[in-house]
């Protein structure tokens, strides 16, 4: 089975394409939105989403957010006694939204397809790559998210060659890009943003 996820700074989420549409799923929580946050609880084990979202504020030197925004640094983050690099994080809330799929389907999760935002760099998307692979998914295509969003709108079904503005206020970052379609190619001209104005 592929998935589409969200990768998001704040939050993340997951969907499948059934019956000619796209579908998210819910987290065990019965919630579409997981948090991009992970921790440790008191035994060391691994929390991601909610769970290690609530302990932010009360165990900071257990828990870690925002870690998006170093994707393809050698930037490590400390958690408890270990260091995690980015897309090891990231890597943990892959596995979350996985698991979630796996469980309201029944069915094994292998390949995703996963949007990133259109001024990563190489290192960036190689990180991501990297966050899929050791999530144990076959990272099939890394989409640009203002080309996500721009699908999800049916705009790739307009007629002739015309040009989109794409807005993308994130939890944690803002993004402006310029859309072009033409013969059914759909790209991105500029894109620029801010990666710590956000929503949250």
């Amino acid at each position: 089975m592929i998935v589409g996820i969200d990768l998001g700074t704040t939050n993340s989420l997951v969907a499948v394409w059934r019956d000619g549409s796209s579908e998210l799923v819910t987290n065990a929580l019965g919630e579409t939105l997981t948090p991009s946050v992970v921790g440790l609880d008191d035994d060391g084990q691994i929390l991601v989403g909610k769970a290690a979202r609530e302990r932010l504020q009360t165990h900071p030197e257990k828990t870690t957010a925002l870690f998006k925004r170093y994707m393809g640094s050698a930037q490590e983050i400390r958690l408890g006694s270990g260091t995690y690099r980015p897309e090891e994080l990231s890597s943990l809330v892959l596995k979350s939204l996985k698991a979630d799929v796996e469980r309201a389907f029944g069915e094994p999760v292998t390949e995703a397809v996963i949007s990133v935002p259109a001024y990563f760099s190489d290192a960036q998307r190689k990180a991501t790559r990297i966050a899929g692979e050791l999530a144990g998914l076959k990272v099939e295509k890394l989409i640009n998210e203002p080309t996500a969003a721009a699908l999800a709108y049916g705009l790739h079904q307009k007629e002739g060659e015309t040009s989109f503005l794409v807005f993308d206020l994130g939890g944690g970052t803002f993004d402006i890009s310029i859309l072009e379609l033409f013969d059914g190619v759909m790209e991105v001209r500029a894109s620029a943003g801010d990666n710590f104005l956000g929503g949250e």
